[in-house]
């Protein structure tokens, strides 16, 4: 599948709204499948990051996540939980 990237999702949207304004429009697919409701590791067991990797970190009260870049870049958003309510994570 060949990636889209956005200038090209806002010139088809252009495009197609203004050829079936009258009909429902499907939305438009993301290029990366988003992840919800992600499952954490101690850090002790992330023997898969090392030192340069790259981390987003989230810290809400007393708890702490850390979103590597790496799968955020494959996957783009990543939408969670925090004590305070519901998060989205992006790259």
């Amino acid at each position: 599948m060949k990636r889209v990237g956005t200038p090209a999702l806002v010139w088809m949207a252009v495009v197609l709204g203004a050829a079936g304004a009258a009909q429902k429009q499907a939305e438009p697919r993301l290029p990366y499948t988003a992840v919800h409701d992600p499952q954490f590791i101690a850090a002790s067991s992330a023997n898969f990051l090392h030192d340069p990797d790259r981390v987003i970190g989230v810290i809400a009260g007393t708890v702490a996540k850390a979103y590597p870049a790496a799968i955020l870049s494959q996957h783009g958003l990543v939408e969670d939980q925090s004590p305070s309510g519901p998060i989205a994570v992006t790259w």
